[in-house]
């Protein structure tokens, strides 16, 4: 499944008219490379090295089939969204728009179609998580219809 878009954009005043596109299709282990130089790239993303690899990536996608969105413009990644399915809850692990391609509707369009495929699976629920100290992410979710949940503490514990 690709969608293509087109984002047409014109400014009142001496700026002139651009148009752009973009092709969301599902991502697939190949695309690893493009992806991590994306988050790398970007404030706000933290990488783990052992979550992070060609083959924690690989199982993930298999493990999430049709759950994980690249988009694409001129060949080449510009965003990203990753999600699981554990049997009751989607999670969102990363949402990633190259800083250029931002405020097109990128991210949306990704969310969209990922909301699309989990509706068609039988996901009723999701979550996800941003740091507090990225504010123009909690600003787009909330945008998105996402819901602080500021009566949840959240753990974590490496196992190895």
């Amino acid at each position: 499944m690709s969608m293509l878009y087109t984002i047409k954009q014109s400014y009142i005043g001496r700026l002139c008219i651009s148009a752009m596109s973009f092709i969301i299709h599902p991502m697939f282990p190949h695309h690893f490379d493009e992806v991590y130089a994306l988050w790398q790239s970007m404030e706000g993303v933290e990488l783990n090295p052992s979550d992070d690899t060609p083959q924690a990536i690989a199982e993930f996608l298999s493990f999430n089939p049709g759950l994980n969105y690249i988009a694409s413009s001129e060949n080449k990644v510009v965003g990203v969204v990753m999600c699981g399915f554990d049997g009751r809850r989607a999670t969102v692990y990363h949402l990633a728009v190259n800083p250029l391609y931002r405020r097109k509707g990128i991210a949306s369009a990704l969310m969209s179609v990922l909301e699309k495929a989990l509706q068609e699976k039988g996901v009723t629920k999701g979550r996800l998580l941003a740091f507090k100290t990225n504010e123009d992410a909690t600003s787009f979710w909330q945008k998105e219809g996402w819901n602080l949940q500021p009566q949840l503490n959240y753990f974590s514990k490496n196992f190895s």
